[in-house]
């Protein structure tokens, strides 16, 4: 009997305590090869998981057999002892997986939602989780999933903004556009995509950028002052040289732009100052402007340099401007 209640109590230490608890090689000895099977049936117990959850439940369960199969007095017939403790495994090891179920789940219904920012008043920044900066242009959105870095580094724009992304070897960084995906792994590019604008124009900075059609599967790569300009209707990408100062000039407030139509230009000055433009003069639709505005000019003042060459008349009402 002696050295029942000494197999009994090793049992209930490796039931309760685990298997690194229990290391006594004098008592372990005294066990027969039915004793060592049982030990072994207890040990099928043992779910190597990682969620905290899945590790309570399991604890619970296993203390609940535990007292199940050790308040009463060990039978000893082999067979109902692997059965009882079987039962045990079988219940600890399902709950648990359950429970990782759960857990996953949970996790990846949260990595599914969105955070989302949008500059509609002007220009902001964006620091994102793994510490790399988007400064968003007025009238922008910018939107990622609550599990960015995770797995993957993923956001999408809706307008324009200037991407200085922290490299990352393992994990490449994507902006996702409606028929484009610009991947990189860490460089400083501009990304413009209004969508009203016909032309979606990558310009690199520094590093390498990658452009694909998502349709075609058509792969463009980008070297530093080098733009890839895709078409919305045509679906065709041209890469050409671009003079970085004018793609990201925006940040710090100037306006550059070269041959842009009147239209074009009015675009991005009712972005600029959350206006909207109504063009009645047909003429001034035809003309096309080179030039800059660095000093921070109302657009009063910018109009009136613009009448020198171009003779126009226009009214402002509220956030409505009519040129005719």
């Amino acid at each position: 009997m002696k050295r029942l209640d000494k197999k009994w109590m090793i049992f209930a230490d490796r039931l309760s305590k685990g298997k690194d608890t229990c290391d006594d090689d004098r008592l372990l000895s005294g066990l027969n090869e039915e004793d060592k099977m049982l030990l072994d049936v207890l040990e099928s117990i043992r779910l190597d998981c990682d969620d905290e959850q899945a590790n309570r439940i399991k604890s619970e369960v296993e203390e609940s057999m535990y007292h199940k199969i050790f308040e009463s007095k060990p039978v000893k017939t082999k067979g109902k002892y692997t059965f009882l403790l079987a039962i045990a495994a079988c219940l600890a090891i399902m709950i648990s997986m359950y429970s990782v179920y759960l857990h996953r789940k949970d996790a990846q219904e949260e990595d599914n939602s969105f955070i989302v920012f949008s500059s509609s008043n002007g220009i902001s920044s964006v620091i994102l989780p793994d510490s790399s900066v988007v400064t968003l242009n007025a009238a922008s959105r910018l939107s990622y999933a609550k599990g960015y870095n995770r797995t993957t580094r993923k956001v999408y724009l809706e307008g324009e903004a200037c991407f200085n992304v922290r490299p990352d070897k393992k994990k490449a960084f994507i902006v996702s556009l409606n028929n484009i995906d610009i991947r990189v792994m860490g460089t400083v590019f501009n990304v413009c995509a209004y969508p009203e604008d016909e032309e979606v124009i990558t310009s690199l900075v520094s590093g390498s950028v990658q452009v694909e059609d998502k349709k075609s599967e058509m792969i463009c790569r980008l070297s530093p002052e080098q733009a890839a300009i895709y078409e919305k209707k045509t679906s065709q990408i041209q890469i050409e040289a671009c003079d970085t100062k004018y793609a990201i000039g925006w940040m710090s407030g100037e306006m550059l732009f070269k041959r842009k139509s009147f239209p074009e230009f009015c675009k991005i000055l009712s972005r600029k100052f959350n206006c909207s433009i109504d063009i009645k003069n047909e003429a001034i639709k035809k003309k096309v402007f080179t030039g800059k505005f660095v000093n921070n000019e109302s657009l009063s003042e910018i109009f009136g340099i613009i009448q020198i060459n171009v003779p126009f008349n226009y009214t402002i009402k509220d956030d409505c401007v009519t040129i005719y």
